[in-house]
């Protein structure tokens, strides 16, 4: 099996793509702290859903992601995988064939989501 795991680049070409999104959870972090210290939160009812906006609940979702980077983290990710896509086939999802791909395509979801970054790589795109 080629499982890669270390640096994806040569030196001094950017992050790799774990800790890409580990930074970019700690900015989404910071933007929900700051949004608390600067506003009072909004009462709601106890059965209402909290607002994809509240930052307790973005707070919230960035531990959730922290810990999703984290478990893929352990997997070593074979992000290679990522890129394997033939042209042409970009509408068809990749298909892992084990726990190493797995967690390649789990970390390139989760980029998708930063993908107009300047630090996103479009080798991360599944």
């Amino acid at each position: 099996m080629d499982v890669e795991w270390g640096p994806e680049a040569a030196w001094g070409s950017g992050p790799r793509l774990d800790e890409f999104l580990l930074a970019r959870i700690a900015e989404d972090e910071r933007l929900a702290a700051a949004a608390e210290q600067a506003s009072e939160p909004a009462p709601r009812a106890a059965d209402s859903h909290p607002s994809p906006f509240d930052p307790a609940r973005v707070r919230a979702e960035c531990a959730a992601k922290r810990r999703i980077v984290l478990s893929c983290r352990e997997l070593r990710p074979e992000t290679r995988f990522l890129g394997a896509r033939p042209r042409g086939m970009s509408d068809f999802p990749l298909a892992p064939h084990d726990q190493h791909q797995l967690a390649a395509l789990t970390l390139g979801l989760l980029a998708l989501a930063y993908a107009t970054h300047r630090d996103f790589r479009e080798e991360w795109r599944p």
